[in-house]
C-alpha cells in the first residue's frame, strides 16, 4: 500500500492499522474509542512521512493538544481487519490545525473523522504559530485542502 492515495481530488497520506482482538467490543466491532488512538498514531505518521518527528516538535517547546475531535461512524471494523487510516488538512494551518480523517476498509469507508489540534507553546501553555518550515512541509507534501473564497469570513 502506497504511503499517499489521491482521493476525491485530494492528497492523503495512509497509515496501515491491522485490527487487534483486544480493539473489538463485545459485539466484535472496533470499540468507538479505540478509532481515537488510530487517528493518532496515523497523525504521527503523517507527519513523521513529511520529516516532523512530534518527538522534536516537542523538544523544540510545540505542544500539539487535541482540542476537538468529531467522529461518524458508517460501517464497524472486524477484528484482524486491515484498516486504511487516511489523513489530510482540511485547513490551512494557523495556530490550528485541523486535519480530516477517514478510516477505510476493503474499500469501504468505515469512519470519517475531524481533529482540531492547537499549537502550544510549551512556557507560556499560549497558543502560537506552527514551527517554521512545518506548513510549508505540509503543502508541498500536497497534504493541504487548498482554500475556499468563504474561508476567512
Amino acid at each position: 500500500m502506497p504511503e499517499f492515495v489521491t482521493h476525491n481530488e485530494q492528497r492523503w497520506h495512509v497509515h496501515m492499522v491491522r485490527v487487534r482482538y483486544a480493539d473489538t467490543d463485545r459485539m466484535d466491532m472496533v470499540y468507538h474509542g479505540t478509532y481515537a488512538a488510530y487517528l493518532e498514531a496515523a497523525r504521527v505518521e503523517m507527519l513523521r512521512a513529511i520529516g516532523w518527528v512530534y518527538a522534536g516538535m516537542e523538544a523544540q517547546g510545540v505542544l500539539l493538544p487535541v482540542v476537538h475531535l468529531s467522529m461518524d461512524y458508517h460501517h464497524p471494523a472486524r477484528y484482524d481487519q486491515l484498516l486504511e487510516v487516511r489523513t489530510h488538512v482540511a485547513e490551512p494551518p494557523t495556530s490550528k490545525l485541523t486535519l480530516a480523517c477517514e478510516v477505510h476498509a476493503e474499500g469501504v469507508r468505515l469512519v470519517s473523522a475531524r481533529v482540531v489540534l492547537v499549537f502550544l507553546d510549551d512556557a507560556s501553555r499560549r497558543p502560537c504559530r506552527p514551527p517554521r518550515g512545518l506548513s510549508d512541509a505540509l503543502r508541498e507534501a500536497g497534504l493541504v485542502a487548498p482554500s475556499t473564497p468563504s474561508e476567512g469570513r
